[in-house]
């Protein structure tokens, strides 16, 4: 007899934390790789980081406005208040983070991958996701008005209760994702979101972005005829 295939999980996986952490450094400004390490807003942080990762930490009220952290690697780590408005993390790996009551808003996230990644209550419009790649991402309650997804590949994930007008799919490929309660406006690339889950009362505010996408002009009468 074949066995039951497993359901997909509904949640991202939480980060897992030691019961006790060390007090993190006080400036971030070259390599590095804290683990297990407690993190505030008096850590200063340099405008360019190379190879930094975290592994096992939280951090709380962080200002990483506008900084740019290269080959960053996050393991297992939790977010709390801090600014990440226009932080650069392309190329990222991001696995069991977790994000509550950030300012994400410009974060750049392009070619990054996020596995069990959980966003709440963050804003991030502007945000550029293009070509990252995610499975189990969950984003609840926050807004991502204009945010670029080109050709990003998101599997098993959520965008539920946000707002996501002006959003760009353009050649996004999506499965398993579902949009429950989430703002449909003036999307951009709608046909790519082709096996995605709304509820009825979405369907209305999706259909001008599929009809745009589609080609089909609706009018209150025949442009022309020949008869």
């Amino acid at each position: 007899m074949a066995g039951k295939r497993a359901k997909p999980k509904l949640v991202p996986d939480a980060p897992d934390l030691p019961a006790q952490f060390d007090r993190a450094p006080a400036r971030l400004d070259r390599p590095a790789r804290w683990e297990g390490v407690h993190a505030d807003a008096d850590v200063q942080v340099a405008e360019l980081v190379p190879d930094v990762e975290i592994r096992e930490s939280v951090w709380v009220a962080a200002d990483l406005a506008g900084r740019h952290l290269t080959g960053f690697q996050c393991r297992d780590t939790r977010f709390e208040n801090c600014d990440l408005s226009g932080l650069v993390l392309d190329g990222a790996s991001l696995t069991r983070v977790s994000f509550a009551g950030c300012r994400m808003t410009g974060i750049v996230l392009a070619g990054a991958t996020l596995n069990d990644v959980r966003i709440d209550g963050s804003p991030a419009e502007l945000a550029n996701l293009r070509m990252a790649r995610a499975r189990y991402l969950l984003i609840e309650d926050s807004s991502l008005r204009r945010v670029e997804f080109y050709q990003a590949s998101i599997g098993d994930s959520a965008l539920l209760d946000c707002d996501l007008t002006g959003a760009d799919f353009t050649g996004c490929r999506v499965s398993n994702l579902d949009l429950h309660g989430s703002v449909l406006d003036d999307l951009h690339a709608a046909l790519s979101l082709r096996g995605a889950s709304i509820s009825p009362d979405q369907a209305i505010a999706l259909t001008p972005s599929l009809l745009a996408d589609a080609g089909i002009l609706v009018t209150a009468t025949a442009r022309s005829s020949d008869r």
